[in-house]
């Protein structure tokens, strides 16, 4: 028998459960409605529940691509791995108060003529030195 956790066998009983309706209502007895049964409470919220996950999910694979040529472009330029351009991705965000793909943005922006703002650009280019300073010391 596979073992379940004790919250999916809580919605998966919550799923199968009928709802009374009182009689007269939108889907009751009496108004000619085959199925006499609603969905739970607890379905709709888990049906929430997934669209806001699903709405976030496509806000992240949109940003993706203004990210990976970032990190291309920081890889060109600042002479570093992958990982390293998103360490510095990542680190001017929270320096700038800013989400990775506005800053992603903003390099890419950069890279094609125009100039980031002040905070950015700031930014930016003291993670670029740090990670320099750091790649001449493990020299």
């Amino acid at each position: 028998m596979k073992r379940r956790s004790l919250s999916a066998l809580r919605l998966t009983s919550a799923l199968r459960a009928p709802r009374k309706v009182p009689r007269g209502a939108a889907g009751g007895p009496g108004d000619g409605a085959a199925d006499t049964t609603a969905a739970p409470d607890a379905s709709g919220a888990a049906v929430e529940r997934l669209r806001a996950e699903n709405a976030w999910l496509r806000r992240a694979l949109a940003g993706r691509p203004v990210i990976d040529q970032a990190r291309g472009i920081l890889m060109a330029t600042a002479e570093c791995t992958a990982e390293q351009a998103w360490y510095i991705l990542r680190q001017t965000s929270q320096h700038a108060n800013r989400k990775v793909r506005e800053v992603a943005g903003e390099v890419v922006a950069d890279a094609t003529g125009t100039v980031p703002p002040g905070p950015v650009r700031t930014h930016l280019r003291e993670a670029v030195r740090r990670h320099r300073a750091a790649r001449r010391e493990a020299s």
